[in-house]
């Protein structure tokens, strides 16, 4: 008896929604692709931030925070395929659907791969079977797999672990140790001991163009695993990935909220 008065008269409208948003969540929950990154960084006066007109960089003058977000489907094609037997095997790219870094209080729009292949964003996400093996990582890369321009986060683990097969819908890397940045592709030889094209990511802001331009350094973490091993140290990064509803299921929901409110409206008049 319950069951049946939990729909009441009062209630039908609220189980009208509830029935409806179950229903959409529960059928594309599970197979969830897209995701967001978010990744905390700074800095530092080997990287530079001016109007893209500007003859000569502006490097930052210290230590400068920056966050960025970055969105992406795992379904759509991976921009560094797999090569057998080679460190590729737990590498995916993804080209960003849209991406942003906010720095100083100011949040720019950069050009993802799709829009600009030489210096737009995408994604690189390393498992434990990658490059250093038993280590995570994660950050934005341009022209992968040439290693181009790029922020790369070392971290020891991933709560939960997971594969580059199997994102999970909610990933927070843990034991960080330290980043890789760099400028652009080698223009001769392999990284990354060799001389580098210097390739800005584009940013826009205010009907402005930027360029953000990168240094090839790596930086370590005094309380990570690698304290020590390199001259120059940085502050804690933090990094994420996080599943984000598909438009469709947020039409769906948006739907089924109207739908609702209208029912019950008819009811009240």
């Amino acid at each position: 008896m319950k069951q049946k008065h939990l729909c009441g008269a009062g209630r039908t409208a609220m189980c009208v929604l509830a029935g409806a948003i179950a229903l959409t969540l529960g059928s594309s929950g599970a197979q969830a692709a897209p995701f967001e990154l978010i990744y905390n960084g700074a800095f530092n006066n080997q990287d530079a931030l001016n109007l893209a007109s500007q003859s000569a960089p502006t490097f930052f003058s210290g230590e400068t925070a920056f966050t960025i977000r970055a969105f992406f489907d795992s379904s759509s094609p991976n921009l560094a395929p797999a090569v057998p037997n080679s460190p590729f095997v737990g590498f995916r790219a993804y080209a960003a659907t849209v991406a942003t870094i906010e720095i100083g209080g100011v949040t720019y729009t950069m050009d993802t791969f799709s829009q600009n292949p030489t210096a737009g964003v995408t994604v690189a996400i390393f498992d434990q079977n990658s490059f250093t093996p038993g280590r995570y990582a994660v950050g934005i890369l341009q022209q992968p797999p040439q290693d181009g321009a790029g922020i790369i986060g070392d971290f020891s683990g991933a709560s939960p672990s997971f594969t580059v097969n199997t994102l999970t819908a909610s990933t927070t890397f843990t034991g960080y140790n330290g980043v890789g940045y760099g400028s652009g592709v080698c223009s001769e030889g392999a990284p990354p001991n060799c001389p580098h094209v210097v390739t800005p990511f584009v940013l826009h802001s205010a009907n402005q163009t930027f360029a953000l331009t990168l240094g090839n350094y790596e930086e370590a973490y005094p309380g990570g695993a690698d304290a020590g091993l390199r001259p120059l140290s940085g502050p804690l990064n933090s990094a994420q990935l996080v599943a984000t509803p598909e438009p469709g299921t947020l039409g769906a929901v948006g739907l089924a909220l109207a739908a609702a409110f209208g029912f019950a409206r008819r009811r009240r008049t």
